[in-house]
């Protein structure tokens, strides 16, 4: 049955109107594309066959070409010449995340680039497409990030620290080479351990744990690890946590550091400073006991030495005791004090000309009595080509031979003691000697030679109980050898004797060292530094002593000062000063106290405090040094020894240059004795202060005119009212003055006016003694005004 034409003509109309439909259709997706393609940052070129039909703006600019250049190439045209085979080849497996390779632009140069294919419909025809995009940037980011790892991987490696990384549980899953040496295990046997088994100890290896788990990182933290031998090592650790991207903790990583050495340096640090503090509180203790137990005893002998003059016969042989224990244990005391001294390195040593004949014979006959009293033969044996002028220390060398001298005589009841001097070693400037001090008593037993010289030692308890002593003399006597750089030894025999012997070298002395000794000399200062000086000094002659001639040791130096140890304080809280001289006694605050003070209140541990006494004794000096002074000098003072101090506690450089006169002549010398015969004034003493500096000499004179009859009116007052304190005051005051003005036979009467006063004892000596003391000052000022007219 046949269609008719209407039924036709109506299924024509349908497929045409599907059609157009499908144009209109494939139109829209082309004009997607179109769109797409051209906002898109990545290049896309469409191509047919080998013929480009479509690029987008991207692409023309990741290439640098026209649209018009574009369409005439092929799209291998795109790629590197050196790097088209290889495209080719990978364009066979077509790999889905694209192909790497390297692309040309028309200017010639080359950028790296990922290419992908992608196939479409395109006017109703297939069509393929390349997607480039640009690896440069990203190919700097990879080179980057290649360089980081490679810069870590030096830096983890060349550490001289150990490096770990551990995961959460602790194994170690990266250590560096200083990890391998820290802990003496192979890298392979690190990392199969667990970290855990590196702490020395749990308790420490917990805490650890728990403080990093709690705060996440750690710095410097201190530890002791094990090695793989076992021995333990001190060790800081800076570690931290390794996190996910989530933010969960997966393990730690850190650093490592020894110190061992370190701790070990600091702990001999520590040992050093407990031990020099130990040797201080040692040797204040020992100057302590030692000024402690003199100023008793010299009582004890003193009212023993009374009382020998008054006791009955009976009497003496008690008085006798008492004075041979106390003798004894005055000894004692002094050897403790040397030794303290020595075992602080505060024994200082001279170098002077002396005369080596003198300094034995001396030694010989201090002991010579000794020895007659035992029948014990002292015989001095020397070279006959033994030189007798030296310079060095004649008062160490006395120590060191009366000491051995002492012991010879001490330990022998039987034979005879010998000193033998000889030349060991000589050249034209110096000397070796060798002194030997032989005796035949009861001898040394071999097994105590080796320390023999050790402090405290005896050679048994049984020659300490018969023959006492501190056991010191040998240590000290060695000591002072070795200050001298000599060496000491010993060769003994039981019930046969015993021999030391002992080298010291000593530079010849010509006839000029000793001619020195008896020539004017005048001395001329290098100029110190910059330096700002407190004086605490209450009395105004010593105070224009200091101040003048401490002004003529440098231009740039400033001097204050204070008239007591209050005013002192006082000025040191608002001004810095370089050093401070402090006189020890001053009223309202002494100079003790102001040091104790200055150190302990104001907290200047530092500031160099320089001591003026005019105590002699070596307990005050002592007591000095046990409040906080660094050191201290005797009023009047000298003044090329002040100008050594003062360099010495500020670290000035220092020179003293010494021009020699010519010597004066016997006849000379019989006159000046033949007129200070007829004088009560020596002004020797005044004129070495002064440096003969005649305004200074002048305006100290006029001091002492005015003073001396004031410090007389005090003392007269003072003594009618019986105020025995501040007369004992006034009279230790008074004692500048007596030596200034020379007054040599004055100096024992206000020596005993001031401790009758103190002790407020024998007071009914006093005012015989104080007529003659004014009577002596009043004679002293005339000499003094007639000085002033010459």
């Amino acid at each position: 049955m046949s269609k008719t034409l209407t039924e036709l003509q109506k299924e024509n109309e349908q497929l045409r109107h599907y059609v157009e439909l499908l144009e209109a259709d494939m139109t829209e997706s082309e004009l997607r594309f179109a769109q797409l393609s051209q906002a898109a940052f990545e290049g896309i070129v469409i191509y047919e066959g080998e013929n480009i039909i479509l690029i987008n703006t991207a692409a023309r600019k990741l290439f640098g070409y026209r649209k018009s250049e574009l369409v005439q190439l092929k799209p291998i045209d795109l790629i590197q010449a050196e790097a088209q085979a290889a495209y080719l080849a990978a364009l066979t497996t077509a790999p889905r995340e694209g192909i790497e390779t390297y692309c040309i632009c028309k200017d010639a140069s080359v950028f790296p680039a990922k290419i992908r294919h992608k196939t479409i419909p395109h006017k109703g025809e297939e069509a393929k497409v390349m997607v480039v995009s640009d690896l440069t940037e990203s190919k700097k980011v990879e080179q980057k990030l290649a360089a980081s790892e490679l810069r870590y991987r030096k830096l983890f490696e060349e550490s001289n620290d150990a490096i770990y990384i551990s995961s959460r549980d602790g194994f170690l899953l990266a250590v560096n080479e200083a990890a391998v040496q820290l802990f003496g295990y192979t890298r392979q046997e690190l990392l199969k351990m667990n970290a855990l088994r590196l702490y020395a100890f749990k308790e420490a290896r917990d805490k650890f744990r728990q403080e990093i788990e709690a705060k996440g990182a750690l710095s410097n933290y201190e530890l002791q690890l094990l090695k793989k031998d076992g021995s333990l090592i001190d060790c800081i650790l800076s570690t931290t946590t390794r996190r996910n991207a989530d933010g969960k903790v997966i393990g730690y990583q850190g650093i490592i550091r020894d110190i061992t050495e370190r701790k070990r340096t600091e702990e001999l640090i520590q040992a050093k400073e407990i031990a020099e503090r130990s040797a201080r509180l040692k040797e204040r203790f020992l100057a302590n006991m030692s000024h402690e137990i003199r100023t008793p005893m010299n009582a004890v002998m003193g009212f023993t030495n009374l009382l020998q003059d008054t006791a009955t016969i009976h009497q003496e042989q008690y008085i006798k005791g008492i004075k041979v224990a106390s003798e004894h244990l005055l000894v004692l005391i002094n050897d403790v004090l040397d030794f303290s001294k020595i075992d602080a390195g505060k024994l200082e040593l001279e170098t002077i000309p002396f005369d080596l004949k003198d300094v034995l014979n001396n030694a010989i006959e201090t002991f010579r009595i000794k020895a007659n009293k035992k029948n014990l033969p002292i015989l001095l044996i020397t070279d006959e080509g033994l030189p007798h002028h030296l310079i060095g220390d004649p008062t160490r060398l006395t120590q060191i031979l009366l000491n051995l001298l002492s012991n010879a005589i001490k330990f022998t009841e039987d034979g005879k003691i010998e000193l033998l001097v000889k030349v060991f070693m000589e050249d034209l400037q110096y000397v070796n000697l060798s002194f030997s001090v032989k005796d035949t008593g009861i001898g040394i037993p071999k097994e105590k030679l080796d320390s023999i010289f050790n402090s405290f030692t005896q050679v048994s308890s049984d020659t300490r109980r018969r023959f006492g002593g501190t056991g010191l003399g040998l240590t000290i006597t060695k000591k002072l050898v070795e200050l001298q750089g000599g060496t000491i030894s010993v060769k003994s025999k039981e019930d046969e004797g015993t021999t030391f012997t002992f080298f010291l070298k000593f530079k010849k002395a010509n006839e000029a060292d000793f001619t020195q000794q008896q020539a004017v000399h005048h001395i001329s200062f290098q100029p110190l530094g910059k330096l700002t000086i407190l004086i605490a000094e209450d009395n105004q002659l010593n105070q224009v002593v200091a101040r003048d001639t401490i002004k003529k040791w440098g231009k740039e130096i400033v001097i204050d000062i204070a008239n007591n140890g209050r005013e002192a304080v006082e000025k040191i809280k608002q001004k810095k000063y370089d050093i401070i001289l402090m006189d020890v006694q001053m009223p309202e605050m002494s100079g003790y106290e102001a040091t104790q003070y200055i150190r302990h209140k104001l907290g200047q541990k530092d500031l160099p405090i320089l001591a003026m006494t005019a105590y002699a004794t070596t307990g005050e000096a002592e007591k000095t040094l046990m409040v906080g002074m660094d050191d201290y000098i005797s009023k009047p003072f000298v003044p090329h020894k002040l100008y050594q101090k003062i360099a010495k506690l500020t670290g000035q450089s220092a020179a003293i240059t010494t021009v020699i006169e010519e010597q004066i002549l016997e006849e000379d010398v019989a006159i000046v004795v033949q007129q200070n015969l007829q004088r009560v004034t020596d002004l020797t003493f005044l004129n070495q202060s002064t440096s003969d500096d005649k305004a200074l000499k002048e305006k100290m004179i006029h001091i002492l005119l005015t003073e001396t009859p004031d410090e007389m009116m005090k003392l007269q007052a003072l003594l009618a009212n019986e105020n025995w304190p501040r007369f004992a005051a006034v009279a230790h005051k008074f004692k500048s003055s007596i030596t200034f003005m020379g007054l040599h036979a004055m100096k024992s009467v206000v020596k005993n006016l001031q401790t009758y006063a103190e002790k407020q004892q024998e007071l009914d000596k006093i005012p015989q003694l104080f007529a003659q003391l004014k009577q002596t000052c009043e004679k002293a000022c005339e000499e003094l005004r007639e000085e002033l007219e010459r």
